[in-house]
């Protein structure tokens, strides 16, 4: 006789039991199906990303502009790139900054340059260009075909007269390239030429993109490029996979973070879902084989070893597992691929061979751990077993009589005691539900906080960096914006109220300088045993040193004796020489305290509740008359660690003496106090961003400038977290209003902070047509636009997404806990019909037969609260700081409503599995089937 395997003996099995298998199948199928889908799914969204980022600024990881020193032979020698391109820039649109160009093959592949329209360049005289490149050069409405006539600056030439033939434009990318240090002609280019474009006297520059080899970082190559090259590659600058913008700093653990971020509602949600098949894989496992209690007893009767059982029943799940791979895998991929129809921007159908791995072990695992703990339990059963309950008689010792018999609550109780572990799936399942109740509470809670606050709808923001080669002057930049350009913005269709803040420096003429100016300093130890003196005070937020204010002739001279070896008194020396050249030009002879002062839109009554004295009267703001003074509270402790706080932003009521080493309180500034200030102005200046000039005439330097004298009064003393338009205040400073600083005749730099707020809802159309305006008008200026409408729509959506996801963990959640908790006792019903049927013959009604099996459901929703009583009461755990704030007192009774719901199901559910048993005769239940 042909000998019997254990596969025979499964295919056998399944073929007598179909139906019994189906259930069996339909669990494996899914967790297939679920592992695909997720897997793909998880992947699409990278690629998603990747490719948001490859449409503005390409592939590439870093570039230098410029040959810099070093070449392709020594970069590659490195051994951190994989792929070098080169980009050359041959000349400059005359009095702009739009570079003409072309790239080599590699970095046309690495730059990714995307057309709008058109095509791109293929001979001399054509050129494709971007869009803010035509406003910058006054084509606004250029459009493909058209001419432009420029005047070009090539490098290191002479400037010519050249016609280009528009034959497309480009997406937009230089923009998101800039560095703070670009010079002219050493931009990418804006406008892309054919290489047999030339000049009758020029040269070019060539920047390189590169990639980097596998786990490469730019701080690495910033670290350990000096060991390749001479002078390494500190002017190398990164592009970040995860902004589309140039970076100068990069480790990569940025970008690990936002990878597990943006896959993380993958991995929840499939972890959630992989979870549910698993049970129900262990629950038909559960099902199937206690139908084959006696078949198991007799197989052990005979000498089939724990092992072999396993092997027998679990061969018939590694079966149905391969039958089901197939459609699972299929079924995966049709979905995956549905949903990057329906959302092509987040997610990108990519069908890759290495994601079988995962998706076969996911599904292998499923398939493993769910059927381990049923055939574990199944291998366990001895021949007895089919005969008696053992496990009871085991157990029957710890059993007692009761005074009162109720026969529903001590059925329960016993059988909870006898069987404790039963309800811990059911539990950790209802948890999983309150727990993803409690994230949906927070998150909901936390669009009503985010809405109390006013956003502006767009929001303008300096990008270049203003100053002087002093603390004591203001320079004006040739592409400020002026009011006329704020007025423009707020003629614009649809704008209903534009507000601003500029920030000048000016200077306050004192007899004498406040105990409230002067510094403290207090040691800083370090974690690794180093320390540090740290300067604090109400002044530091702008200069780094204020010693220099309080310095005697003697102080003086000490300083000019330790200057070469002293960079503290060197700089004191240079501040004092620079007020000393200033009172001798304007004839003051008192104490000048260089200060920040605030130009801004202001609103009286959100600055109210930071009014410490005195009172905000807006018409002798706008008049010049009256300022504010924002005084700040500066408290300095010394902790045990040996580290320093600093806080300045407090309020005055939460600050208390004893929680502070040194309190700086304002005892100084008073309302109605006369104020004396000038401005020094140097304007226009002909660079954005202004470095400190060694060597200078500083006489010449400061005869050069305007003077600007201001006699004003304090109107009211500001304190706390002040904020104006965007601007939170640090050290003190002086806030004016728009229209008092033009009264005062103050030249003001243009805007650091615009915001714009829209008359109404415009509809998309209508947004992007306000957007371009805006854009217009503030491109020449170099402000950075953040469309806050789109970047709230944007968070909104991520917060809708997530709050979808955590309402489908609930209903999965909780469905699987009631169809465990209710599964599970239908098996114990099954097994008990003649216990029921006696219970019925001795009076026992419905009501008394679900109470036999309601004690664990509500155990089971007891304990399923208590990880979530954890997450508000552990300190630990709310220090991670999920969210913003926390609303226990609003979630907590809403888990407690939705616990007893899901009991009050699964509950319902039992009673309806007895309504079942009770329409049958007691001669039916009682009888031996």
């Amino acid at each position: 006789m042909k000998r019997l395997t254990i596969n025979q003996v499964a295919k056998a099995n399944i073929r007598v039991n179909r139906k019994a298998y189906l259930s069996l199948l339909a669990g494996i199928l899914v967790a297939v199906f679920l592992a695909t889908a997720t897997s793909l799914c998880a992947w699409g969204t990278i690629r998603g990303h990747e490719e948001q980022m490859a449409r503005r600024v390409g592939w590439m990881d870093m570039f230098l502009l410029g040959n810099n020193g070093v070449s392709d032979e020594q970069l590659r020698s490195t051994g951190f790139f994989r792929e070098i391109g080169h980009v050359t820039v041959n000349a400059t649109a005359a009095d702009s900054t739009v570079c003409t160009g072309w790239y080599d093959e590699t970095a046309e592949k690495l730059m990714n340059r995307t057309l709008a329209e058109g095509r791109l360049p293929e001979k001399a005289g054509e050129t494709a260009i971007e869009r803010s490149a035509l406003i910058r050069l006054g084509y606004d409405n250029a459009s493909v075909g058209d001419t432009l006539t420029l005047k070009m600056q090539p490098v290191r030439g002479s400037l010519e007269e050249k016609n280009f033939t528009v034959v497309g434009i480009l997406n937009e990318q230089t923009d998101y390239l800039k560095t703070y240090w670009n010079e002219d002609g050493m931009r990418f280019p804006a406008m892309l030429v054919s290489p047999e474009d030339t000049y009758e006297v020029g040269s070019v520059i060539v920047h390189r993109v590169m990639t980097f080899v596998p786990l490469m970082t730019l701080n690495q190559v910033h670290r350990h490029a000096t060991e390749y090259i001479s002078g390494g590659l500190y002017d190398a600058v990164g592009v970040s996979r995860e902004t589309g913008e140039s970076v100068f700093d990069d480790s990569g653990w940025e970008r690990a973070r936002n990878m597990a971020n943006r896959i993380l509602i993958w991995a929840v949600l499939g972890a959630a879902l992989m979870l549910s098949a698993c049970i129900g894989i262990t629950s038909a496992m559960e099902s199937l084989l206690s139908r084959k209690t006696e078949d198991i007893g007799m197989l052990r009767a005979i000498g089939a070893t724990r092992n072999q059982i396993r092997r027998v029943y679990g061969a018939e799940a590694w079966l149905l597992a391969a039958t089901a791979l197939p459609a699972g895998l299929l079924l995966g991929m049709l979905v995956t691929w549905i949903i990057s129809l329906i959302a092509p921007d987040q997610v990108v159908f990519s069908l890759n061979l290495w994601l079988l791995i995962p998706i076969l072990g996911l599904s292998a695992l499923c398939v493993f751990v769910a059927s381990r703990l049923p055939l574990y339990h199944a291998s366990r059963q001895m021949p007895m077993g089919v005969l008696r309950d053992t496990a009871l008689l085991r157990r029957a010792g710890t059993i007692r009589s009761r005074s009162e018999f109720k026969p529903d609550s001590l059925i329960a109780g016993r059988r909870t005691r006898l069987h404790p572990l039963r309800q811990a799936g059911a539990a950790c399942m209802i948890a999983l539900t309150l727990l993803s109740t409690l994230m949906l509470g927070e998150l909901v809670m936390g669009l009503n906080d985010r809405g109390v606050k006013e956003q502006p709808d767009f929001q303008l923001i300096s990008s270049g960096v203003y100053g002087s080669s002093d603390v004591f002057s203001q320079q004006i930049g040739q592409d400020d914006l002026t009011r006329y350009d704020l007025r423009r913005i707020a003629s614009v269709r649809g704008v209903g109220q534009v507000r601003s803040v500029s920030a000048l420096t000016a200077n306050l003429v004192m007899k004498e300088i406040p105990d409230y100016f002067r510094p403290h300093s207090y040691t800083h130890t370090f974690d690794d045993g180093s320390t540090s003196v740290m300067r604090f005070g109400t002044l530091d937020g702008f200069m780094s040193n204020t010693d220099w204010l309080f310095y005697s002739d003697e102080d003086v001279a000490d300083a000019a004796a330790r200057r070469n070896e002293d960079p503290e008194a060197e700089e004191s020396v240079t501040m004092i020489a620079q007020r000393n050249l200033i009172r001798a030009q304007t004839g003051i002879t008192d104490h000048i305290v260089p200060v920040h002062v605030y130009v801004a839109d202001l609103d009286a009554a959100a600055l109210q509740e930071f009014v410490t004295d005195g009172s905000i009267d807006p018409a002798k703001l706008d008049s010049g008359e009256q300022v504010l003074v924002y005084a700040p509270t500066a408290c300095v402790a010394q902790r045990e660690n040996g580290s320093c706080n600093f806080e300045n932003w407090l309020y005055p009521r939460q600050i208390h003496d004893e929680d502070w080493d040194t309190i700086i309180r304002n005892d100084y500034f008073t309302p109605g106090m006369p104020l004396k200030m000038f401005e020094l102005v140097n304007e226009p200046a002909n660079e954005k961003t202004v470095y400190t000039v060694q060597g200078i005439d500083w006489k010449s330097h400061f005869q050069s400038m305007e003077t600007i004298r201001a006699d004003v009064t304090v109107g009211a003393v500001l304190t706390g977290p002040v904020q104006v338009n965007e601007y939170y205040m640090g050290s003190f400073t002086v806030i004016m209003s728009v229209k008092g600083a033009e009264a005062l005749g103050l030249k003001v730099p243009g805007p650091e902070y615009i915001n714009v707020y829209l008359s109404g809802n415009p509809i998309p159309a209508d947004e992007a047509e306000i957007e371009k305006e805006i854009r217009q008008i503030t491109l020449a200026s170099g402000m950075s636009f953040e469309n806050k409408l789109a970047i709230n729509r944007e968070y909104m959506a991520k917060k809708y997404r997530q709050m979808l996801l955590f309402t489908a963990l609930i209903l999965v959640f909780a469905a699987v806990s009631v169809s465990m908790q209710v599964s599970s006792a239908t098996r114990q019903i099954r097994s008990e019909t003649r216990t029921i049927g006696t219970l019925r013959a001795v009076g026992a009604d419905l009501r008394t037969l679900v109470g036999c099996y309601r004690l664990p459901v509500w155990i089971s929703a007891g304990i399923a609260l208590i990880p979530c009583l954890l997450m508000y009461a552990v300190k630990d755990i709310r220090a991670l700081r999920l969210f913003k704030d926390y609303h226990p007192q609003i979630v907590i009774p809403a888990l407690v409503v939705l616990a007893i719901l899901v009991a009050l199901i699964c509950i319902a559910g039992i009673r309806r599995r007895l309504a079942g048993v009770t329409r049958q005769s007691i001669v039916d239940n009682i009888r031996e089937l």
